[in-house]
């Protein structure tokens, strides 16, 4: 093991000062507010409350579970995260995918489509039009189906395709008798698993926050 210098052992309890302050900024909220929500409400108001529960009780959680919306409430938001994730990654990939080979002819045109709904949106009255008329009014469709598709998250899955998958693998693929599908499924699609990871997470978290909707 090489002897670290002076130098370098000030910098590292520099380092590790700095980011013990930085986790106590983060975790204390998330604790004072695990410690508020088990402790009196007159021990709360009164300023009692700074890291450990006071007077602990659980009747903020009893008067929580006893609120039918807002279990009813949770419910929704799990599946309409599950699905919603679901139809936006499978949706996501059979676009990107396309867009992302050199032999598919027309792709600049159909991205140049695609992106230009990032900056010209039809708003919420012919969103409404677009729901009534495809008869998903006072469903579920009717929150996941209009966004089923960002095309940021397109544009970044096409180019993860792109430069970090050889076309050449697929060429291959071709040669030995592999069909468009089945390169998608056996090797396009085993070695983007960190890029779908991500999308994973982006549209599940737009999902999960999606009050307006």
């Amino acid at each position: 093991m090489v002897d670290k210098s002076p130098g370098d052992r000030i910098f590292d309890a520099v380092n590790l000062f700095l980011l013990g302050l930085i986790t106590v900024a983060v975790l204390y909220p998330l604790v004072f507010v695990l410690s508020a929500s088990i402790s009196d409400p007159a021990a709360v108001m009164g300023g009692r409350v700074w890291l450990w529960p006071v007077d602990i009780t659980f009747v903020a959680y009893e008067k929580i579970l006893e609120n039918s919306q807002l279990l009813t409430g949770y419910k929704n938001t799990i599946i309409y995260t599950v699905v919603g994730t679901a139809v936006n990654l499978v949706l996501t990939i059979c676009i990107a995918y396309p867009l992302s080979r050199p032999d598919f002819k027309g792709r600049n045109v159909v991205t140049a489509f695609i992106v230009f709904t990032m900056f010209f949106s039809g708003g919420l009255i012919p969103t409404y039009l677009l729901v009534r008329d495809l008869g998903i009014m006072n469903t579920m469709w009717a929150l996941i189906l209009p966004g089923a598709i960002s095309v940021y998250n397109v544009v970044i899955m096409r180019t993860f395709f792109q430069t970090s998958i050889p076309f050449e693998v697929q060429e291959a693929a071709s040669i030995d008798g592999s069909s468009n599908f089945s390169t998608l499924f056996r090797i396009v699609l085993p070695l983007s698993m960190p890029i779908i990871a991500v999308m994973i997470l982006f549209y599940a978290v737009n999902h999960w926050n999606a009050f307006f909707n």
